[in-house]
């Protein structure tokens, strides 16, 4: 159990120290992720006799997976900045369907601005998991561009 707690401490120290070097997303993600992993291992270790370690283990998951998918997010919209100055990134779309705007309304500045997106299913994953809607993710994935041909 002791090799377990110290394990997960090591990693939960690693992944911290590397937010300082990781995009918005990827540091809120691992930040959110840490939290709501210690409250839900927490949960599950207390229901099995060890709260404090499941709390440990959770936050543990919790920081690297966030972080990992907060990454994703950082590096497409990092991508697809370069190529396009105007381009609507992915968080952008989150606030905006979080603010309650038309699927129509987001689709529109997506187009407006030209944008396209190459969505992973850990992205997709992220932007239901936040209300955006089916028909704003569809259009997202319709304007990925095809790979240049070698």
């Amino acid at each position: 159990m002791k090799k377990i707690a110290l394990a997960s401490l090591l990693v939960l120290s690693i992944a911290l120290a590397g937010c300082q070097n990781m995009g918005p997303k990827a540091t809120t993600g691992a930040v959110a992720g840490g939290v709501i992993g210690a409250v839900a291992g927490g949960v599950i270790g207390h229901q099995m006799g060890s709260g404090p370690m499941g709390a440990l283990i959770g936050a543990t998951v919790g920081v690297v997976g966030g972080g990992l998918i907060g990454n994703e997010i950082d590096k497409a919209d990092q991508k697809a900045a370069a190529v396009n100055p105007n381009y609507l990134p992915i968080p952008a779309i989150v606030n905006m369907a979080g603010m309650g705007s038309p699927d129509d309304l987001i689709i529109s500045e997506i187009k407006r601005t030209n944008s396209s997106y190459e969505l992973t299913s850990s992205i997709i994953d992220y932007l239901k998991k936040n209300k955006v809607s089916d028909k704003v993710v569809d259009y997202m994935l319709s304007t990925a561009k095809p790979a240049a041909k070698e």
